[in-house]
């Protein structure tokens, strides 16, 4: 290691190349890191969505929060929402974190807009399957309403936002504990 006191010392001074001819191409850069962080978890939620949607498809009510005649229901699907929208917002995050090698503030938005697009494409598929759930009496495109997206998905909105303010600094639950 050298020592900055040392007379045989010299520091390495970085200046901008705006050449595009000296540039790597495979150099990382914030942009570069920020586009394959977005790919990656686009990648990851379109998986995540498939799965998602097919299992909404199958078991609707299960998975889209209402308001049921006994109470324990429906805080069972709200409580089943946040788990959902916290862990899909979690394997995002850790997408974005991997792939980017960075943690900044567009990776977090960058998630965040994935995951609401998440939810969108599922309510897009469930008015387009026309799935109907017992207790609800909405079809097809009304799915699509401003109101009934934003309650059928409240405990997944609860999960996003408990998954934003945890990882947004690129934490893992066992640094978390130990940090």
């Amino acid at each position: 290691m050298l020592d900055p006191r040392s007379p045989d010392f010299e520091p390495v001074i970085e200046t901008a190349v705006t050449d595009p001819k000296e540039l790597d191409s495979k150099e990382w850069t914030p942009q570069r890191g920020l586009i394959n962080g977005l790919i990656a978890t686009a990648i990851a939620a379109i998986v995540l969505t498939i799965g998602w949607t097919a299992l909404t498809r199958v078991s609707p009510l299960s998975m889209i929060f209402h308001v049921c005649d006994d109470a324990k229901p429906t805080l069972f699907l709200a409580f089943l929402g946040i788990v959902t929208g916290f862990v899909m917002t979690w394997i995002l995050f850790v997408c974005m974190h991997k792939a980017s090698r960075m943690v900044s503030r567009p990776c977090t938005v960058g998630v965040v807009v994935i995951a609401l697009l998440m939810i969108l494409a599922r309510q897009i598929a469930i008015a387009a399957f026309d799935v109907k759930v017992d207790g609800l009496d909405v079809s097809g495109w009304e799915w699509l309403g401003l109101r009934r997206i934003i309650v059928t998905n409240l405990g997944l909105w609860l999960g996003i936002v408990g998954a934003a303010y945890l990882f947004h600094e690129g934490d893992s639950f066992v640094e978390m504990f130990y940090g």
